[in-house]
């Protein structure tokens, strides 16, 4: 049984915290299961999805590959970033991760962590997934939003 795989645009409100600190306002895709976005599961983390809308289009289109599983992951571990620091995007900060995998017509994503540039899992999240997509819904969607100007 699949669930269904979509993308919506979410904004992440910028603010003025004083002391001359700003939130940057960031645009950005989020992943969408069963109606439902993904962010949602996840307590409130400030993060924002890897597929950016103010990135440049290579740069979307490189994340797009990445988890369509077609370029290499940016971890050495092979799991991917999910979401990240919406102020720079630095694994440093530390981003939402998770394994990404294809089997015959289904794409997986399972074992959700928190992870920073040490590799240090430092929390999972057993209560997220794993969700199953069909492979051509989750491709088309992906593919969909590397083709259009956000």
């Amino acid at each position: 049984m699949f669930q269904n795989f979509g993308l919506k645009p979410a904004v992440r409100g910028g603010a003025v915290l004083g002391a001359g600190a700003r939130r940057r306002r960031r645009e950005f895709l989020d992943f969408v299961i069963d109606d439902r976005p993904l962010l949602s599961l996840f307590d409130g983390e400030d993060v924002v999805s890897a597929l950016a809308t103010d990135l440049p289009p290579r740069a979307l289109s490189g994340e797009v590959d990445r988890l369509l599983l077609r370029g290499p992951s940016s971890l050495p571990d092979g799991r991917q970033v999910l979401y990240c620091c919406p102020e720079c995007g630095d694994l440093g900060c530390g981003a939402i991760t998770a394994m990404i995998i294809q089997q015959d017509d289904c794409i997986i994503w399972r074992d959700f962590r928190w992870q920073d540039s040490q590799d240090q899992e430092l929390e999972s999240y057993p209560g997220v997934g794993p969700f199953r997509f069909s492979a051509d819904e989750y491709r088309n969607a992906l593919e969909h939003a590397a083709t259009q100007s956000w």
